[in-house]
């Protein structure tokens, strides 16, 4: 199922460099609403790249910070993923 998520995720990119950041932000959403689950760190992903779309393209700032919350709490399982750790707590404090 990793590949349906890169392929959402790259539909997304499309979007964004298009202007389209409703669409790039549904093409994003659509990974939680399958009725197939992903592997974590496939959430967490998705959550930090819809957290920055909304950080730098909208005012939802209280929806992205539900969102990196959530990835911090995710990340808490995995021992790894240094880079993911930095990047949301990072994103929570600009």
């Amino acid at each position: 199922m990793e590949v349906v998520a890169e392929g959402l995720w790259a539909l997304a990119d499309y979007e964004e460099k298009k202007g389209e950041i409703g669409k790039a932000v549904k093409c994003l959403e659509a990974i939680f609403q399958s009725s197939v689950s992903f592997f974590p760190i496939i959430e967490i992903k998705t959550r930090l790249r819809i957290a920055t779309l909304l950080l730098n393209h909208s005012h939802n700032h209280n929806h992205a910070k539900s969102l990196l919350e959530r990835s911090k709490l995710l990340l808490k399982s995995i021992p790894s993923c240094f880079e993911l750790k930095f990047f949301s707590f990072w994103c929570c404090y600009i």
